[in-house]
Protein backbone atom coordinates (compact mmCIF):
# COMPACT_ATOMS: atom_id res chain seq x y z
CA UNK A 1 0.00 0.00 0.00
CA UNK A 2 1.57 3.64 -0.96
CA UNK A 3 0.61 6.74 1.25
CA UNK A 4 -0.96 9.49 -1.11
CA UNK A 5 -0.09 13.04 0.17
CA UNK A 6 -3.26 14.87 0.28
CA UNK A 7 -3.67 17.59 -2.62
CA UNK A 8 -2.74 21.24 -1.37
CA UNK A 9 -5.57 23.01 -0.01
CA UNK A 10 -6.79 26.09 -2.07
CA UNK A 11 -6.07 29.32 -1.14
CA UNK A 12 -8.99 30.99 1.52
CA UNK A 13 -9.34 33.77 -1.20
CA UNK A 14 -8.37 31.47 -4.44
CA UNK A 15 -11.81 31.39 -6.87
CA UNK A 16 -14.34 28.51 -7.20
CA UNK A 17 -13.56 26.15 -10.14
CA UNK A 18 -16.61 27.32 -11.44
CA UNK A 19 -15.29 30.98 -11.13
CA UNK A 20 -12.27 29.69 -12.99
CA UNK A 21 -13.93 27.93 -15.86
CA UNK A 22 -16.16 30.98 -16.23
CA UNK A 23 -12.86 33.52 -15.95
CA UNK A 24 -11.23 31.35 -19.13
CA UNK A 25 -14.27 30.77 -20.75
CA UNK A 26 -15.23 34.65 -21.32
CA UNK A 27 -11.40 35.59 -23.08
CA UNK A 28 -11.49 36.27 -26.78
CA UNK A 29 -8.50 33.86 -26.74
CA UNK A 30 -10.98 31.09 -25.58
CA UNK A 31 -13.50 31.99 -28.04
CA UNK A 32 -10.87 31.62 -30.92
CA UNK A 33 -10.05 28.77 -29.72
CA UNK A 34 -13.61 27.19 -29.88
CA UNK A 35 -13.65 28.63 -33.46
CA UNK A 36 -10.74 27.25 -34.75
CA UNK A 37 -11.65 23.70 -32.91
CA UNK A 38 -14.60 23.16 -34.86
CA UNK A 39 -14.08 24.66 -37.85
CA UNK A 40 -11.64 21.52 -38.14
CA UNK A 41 -13.56 19.10 -36.20
CA UNK A 42 -17.12 19.31 -38.09
CA UNK A 43 -15.91 19.19 -41.04
CA UNK A 44 -13.27 16.28 -39.90
CA UNK A 45 -15.86 14.31 -38.24
CA UNK A 46 -18.13 14.74 -41.30
CA UNK A 47 -15.51 13.53 -44.03
CA UNK A 48 -14.35 10.34 -41.65
CA UNK A 49 -18.21 9.64 -40.75
CA UNK A 50 -19.25 10.40 -44.40
CA UNK A 51 -16.48 7.79 -45.85
CA UNK A 52 -17.18 4.73 -43.38
CA UNK A 53 -21.39 5.40 -44.23
CA UNK A 54 -20.72 5.86 -48.07
CA UNK A 55 -18.81 1.92 -47.61
CA UNK A 56 -21.73 0.69 -45.60
CA UNK A 57 -24.60 2.25 -48.16
CA UNK A 58 -22.56 0.95 -51.21
CA UNK A 59 -21.66 -2.30 -50.18
CA UNK A 60 -24.63 -3.19 -48.22
CA UNK A 61 -27.50 -1.66 -50.18
CA UNK A 62 -26.38 -1.40 -53.99
CA UNK A 63 -24.25 -3.67 -56.47
CA UNK A 64 -21.96 -0.55 -57.41
CA UNK A 65 -18.79 -2.49 -55.85
CA UNK A 66 -19.57 -5.85 -56.32
CA UNK A 67 -17.44 -5.88 -59.55
CA UNK A 68 -13.41 -6.77 -59.63
CA UNK A 69 -11.04 -4.22 -59.09
CA UNK A 70 -8.27 -5.67 -59.41
CA UNK A 71 -7.28 -9.39 -59.36
CA UNK A 72 -9.12 -10.93 -56.65
CA UNK A 73 -10.06 -7.56 -55.04
CA UNK A 74 -13.34 -5.66 -55.35
CA UNK A 75 -13.95 -2.36 -55.15
CA UNK A 76 -15.22 -2.95 -51.82
CA UNK A 77 -11.96 -3.77 -50.62
CA UNK A 78 -10.04 -0.91 -52.24
CA UNK A 79 -12.55 1.69 -50.75
CA UNK A 80 -12.42 0.34 -47.48
CA UNK A 81 -8.79 0.70 -47.91
CA UNK A 82 -8.91 4.10 -48.86
CA UNK A 83 -10.18 4.96 -45.54
CA UNK A 84 -7.21 4.32 -43.64
CA UNK A 85 -4.89 6.84 -45.58
CA UNK A 86 -8.00 9.19 -45.16
CA UNK A 87 -7.67 8.40 -40.86
CA UNK A 88 -4.40 8.65 -41.01
CA UNK A 89 -4.56 12.16 -42.85
CA UNK A 90 -6.81 13.54 -40.66
CA UNK A 91 -4.79 12.24 -37.32
CA UNK A 92 -1.86 14.18 -38.73
CA UNK A 93 -3.82 17.25 -39.17
CA UNK A 94 -5.16 17.27 -36.06
CA UNK A 95 -1.76 16.73 -34.47
CA UNK A 96 -0.81 19.67 -36.02
CA UNK A 97 -3.65 22.01 -35.02
CA UNK A 98 -3.57 20.55 -32.00
CA UNK A 99 -0.40 22.39 -31.04
CA UNK A 100 -2.12 25.60 -31.88
CA UNK A 101 -5.26 24.74 -29.52
CA UNK A 102 -2.91 24.17 -27.04
CA UNK A 103 -1.19 28.05 -27.32
CA UNK A 104 -4.58 29.02 -27.70
CA UNK A 105 -6.07 27.14 -24.45
CA UNK A 106 -2.60 28.63 -22.70
CA UNK A 107 -3.40 31.94 -23.90
CA UNK A 108 -7.07 31.91 -22.06
CA UNK A 109 -5.66 30.83 -19.22
CA UNK A 110 -3.08 34.14 -19.39
CA UNK A 111 -6.06 36.31 -20.03
CA UNK A 112 -8.16 34.83 -17.63
CA UNK A 113 -6.17 36.08 -14.59
CA UNK A 114 -6.66 32.52 -13.08
CA UNK A 115 -3.40 31.24 -11.99
CA UNK A 116 -2.85 27.99 -14.00
CA UNK A 117 -2.34 24.58 -11.21
CA UNK A 118 -1.83 21.43 -13.02
CA UNK A 119 -4.65 18.65 -11.94
CA UNK A 120 -3.62 15.76 -13.63
CA UNK A 121 0.55 14.70 -13.91
CA UNK A 122 2.02 15.41 -17.18
CA UNK A 123 4.32 13.63 -19.51
CA UNK A 124 7.32 15.98 -18.39
CA UNK A 125 6.90 15.20 -14.55
CA UNK A 126 6.18 11.49 -14.87
CA UNK A 127 3.97 9.59 -12.76
CA UNK A 128 5.29 9.88 -8.79
CA UNK A 129 4.14 6.85 -6.75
Amino acid sequence: MTDHAEPPSPAPDAPSARARVAAVTATPAFAQLVRSRNRFAVPAAAIGFGAYLLVIVLSGFTSVLNGKAAGQLSWTFVLTAVIFPLVWLLCGLYTRRAARWDELADGAIAESGIEARATAPTAEKGLHR
